[in-house]
């Protein structure tokens, strides 16, 4: 009896540890901070989970706090895209999109300052 009881403890305890795999698996994902300047032809798609976002005394910015920041920036001379975690930003106010008070979806002309 007490060797039944160990096995399937045994079995528990592996099966427990196969599925923590994936997770421990998706927290290696790569995540980019590279961001080029800002310019006139640059356009930059965001999306993300924020926090405190607040539009600037002149009204001319946006701040918010990201906990996970998605973004793609289109360039002439190419596309960068990455993930920022736990970052604070200042977009420009003429965006376009959606901003809530927990979560951000839409683009504006430029890159973001990393």
């Amino acid at each position: 009896m007490i060797v039944m009881k160990s096995k399937v403890v045994g079995i528990l305890v592996c099966m427990m540890m196969l599925a923590t795999i994936p997770i421990a698996a998706g927290l290696n994902s790569e995540v980019g901070y590279e961001c080029g300047t800002t310019g006139i032809f640059d356009k930059t798609i965001i999306r993300g989970i924020v926090l405190f976002p607040k539009v600037s005394q002149d009204g001319k910015t946006i701040n918010f706090l990201a906990l996970r920041l998605s973004f793609r920036t289109i360039e002439p001379d190419g596309i960068t895209y990455g993930v920022v975690k736990l970052h604070r930003f200042q977009i420009p106010n003429n965006f376009k999109g959606y901003l809530g008070n927990f979560y951000i979806f839409g683009s504006f002309r430029g890159s973001l300052d990393i």
